[in-house]
């Protein structure tokens, strides 16, 4: 009788510890998942805040991350390799191999990181990194500017076919310093929006009596992140809201040579025209400032082209887009750089 209950206890027992053990991994499995979400959403936080400091897309974070992370490999492949070449083995004395490892990290962990930079399209963000890491070992001297990797945010105002919109998107893609971030157009159907459309560029169209008499459609440019201003063949007056918003970072491009063959109704057609009407010799563009008067802001850059007695205002007109096309999206960069805090 004695041994039955013992039995009994004996199978009571273990089925209860039976049942603990579930329990118990159930736990664990519970709150496993937890510290695993918690991890993994810190570690998303913490991807978040870097591509918020650099001023990158998702697209270009992870391309930087996969970067980083081939240098590593690489990297240790290759002092692999190099102490086994030159014969450093257990038996070899520890500092040597110590010494090769430090080399590796300094300089050659660097040249990788940067040939990667440039196999993956990332060069002027890897190269603005090593500047920054040169700078904190006081190789370098330290610039004035602490955000190296923030990106200037460009709109582009234009109001017909964006051949010079389209120009200076192609020169800017892929940067991680520059981004066109907003087309803004005042014509519905403009080729403008197709090139937009198919470069994946946000657009804003706006209607004359708000541009030019109310807010210039500023908070739509705030809230984009507009940090500079184009006009590539915008035909409306700049207004004075919009200056003020954006003082001496508005610039336009001219198809002749200011002060000449400017002011109110001198666009396209017209100015070619007229230059050639003149008997000029020369033409050309001017890249400018804009301010409250049509084509008298501060001139930036000017660049010319010869006009032949048989030139027509079509042959003048495709000379002047020649030198468009090679100067704006150039001069574009270089006043940014210049303009840099």
């Amino acid at each position: 009788m004695t041994g039955l209950r013992f039995s009994k206890l004996c199978c009571i027992t273990h089925y209860d510890i039976a049942e603990f053990v579930i329990f118990f991994e159930y736990f664990l499995f519970f709150w496993s998942s937890i510290l695993i979400v918690k991890f993994l959403s810190h570690f998303w936080r913490m991807f978040q805040r870097l591509q918020k400091k650099w001023g990158i897309s998702g697209a270009q974070f992870w391309v930087i991350f996969v970067a980083f992370g081939l240098t590593g490999i690489t990297t240790a492949f290759i002092t692999r390799y190099i102490t086994g070449w030159i014969g450093l083995s257990k038996e070899t004395f520890w500092l040597w191999e110590v010494l090769v490892r430090i080399i590796m990290l300094l300089f050659g962990y660097q040249v990788v990181l940067l040939s990667y930079g440039a196999l993956l399209g990332q060069w002027p963000f890897f190269w603005k990194y090593e500047k920054i890491l040169l700078q904190k070992l006081g190789i370098l001297k330290a610039e004035k500017s602490k955000s190296y990797l923030k990106t200037v945010n460009i709109a582009i105002f234009a109001s017909g076919a964006g051949s010079n919109a389209a120009n200076i998107i192609r020169y800017f893609k892929n940067r991680l310093d520059t981004k066109i971030s907003l087309i803004v157009c005042n014509k519905p159907g403009a080729g403008v929006l197709e090139i937009a459309e198919k470069n994946g560029i946000p657009t804003l169209h706006i209607e004359k009596d708000r541009f030019t008499k109310g807010d210039a459609y500023l908070p739509e440019l705030q809230k984009a992140g507009i940090d500079f201003v184009v006009l590539a063949g915008f035909l409306w007056k700049v207004s004075a809201a919009l200056i003020a918003g954006y003082p001496n970072k508005i610039i336009n491009i001219h198809p002749a040579l200011l002060p000449k063959y400017g002011g109110k109704g001198m666009y396209g057609s017209k100015v070619h025209e007229a230059v050639i009407a003149a008997g000029e010799k020369e033409s050309g563009i001017t890249i400018h400032f804009v301010n409250e008067h049509y084509d008298e802001g501060a001139t930036i850059f000017q660049a010319t082209c010869t006009i032949d007695t048989a030139d027509t205002p079509d042959q003048l007109a495709a000379k002047i887009h020649d030198l468009e096309y090679a100067h704006f999206p150039k001069q574009i960069d270089e006043l940014l750089a210049k303009l840099a805090p």
